[in-house]
């Protein structure tokens, strides 16, 4: 049991550095902080994608060596639990980009707010809420 559990938290901080990578790597490149870009930004933000593009291959590099080797440990790891958990991380991320919509639709009342904007800053709730969520929820 003890394999597992080390699996599992090697799981969990692999997602928690791909969200914050992804984090770093994105919010430098949205228009809104352009104006507040300094030099360092953009070295952020390919830091941000090195450490993001290096964990999303160590995901599938360590899910496919985990599974391969030891089916029992990927049914383990893959338990009703963790499918509820996943699917709460998802219900969550759902909200989350909602309510970022309806946050930036109520900012555009007030200031100009582009579509790629928008479309940016809900894709990046949507893709780093389930990643941080999940790594939560996981944490028992």
């Amino acid at each position: 049991m003890e394999k597992i559990e080390r699996l599992a938290q090697r799981r969990r901080i692999l997602l928690m550095v791909s969200a914050g990578a992804f984090l770093a790597w994105q919010i430098p490149l949205m228009d809104s902080f352009s104006q507040w870009q300094a030099g360092g930004a953009s070295l952020i933000s390919l830091a941000g994608f090195l450490i993001w593009a290096a964990a999303l291959i160590a995901v599938f590099v360590w899910g496919r060596a985990a599974g391969v080797r030891d089916p029992e440990a990927r049914a383990a790891l893959e338990d009703e639990l963790t499918e509820a958990n996943r699917a709460r991380a998802f219900s969550f991320a759902y909200w989350i980009m909602l309510i970022g919509a309806a946050g930036l639709l109520a900012l555009s009342q007030f200031q100009p707010v582009t579509a790629t904007e928008v479309a940016h800053i809900i894709v990046v709730l949507g893709v780093a809420a389930p990643l941080f969520r999940f790594a939560l929820l996981e944490r028992g």
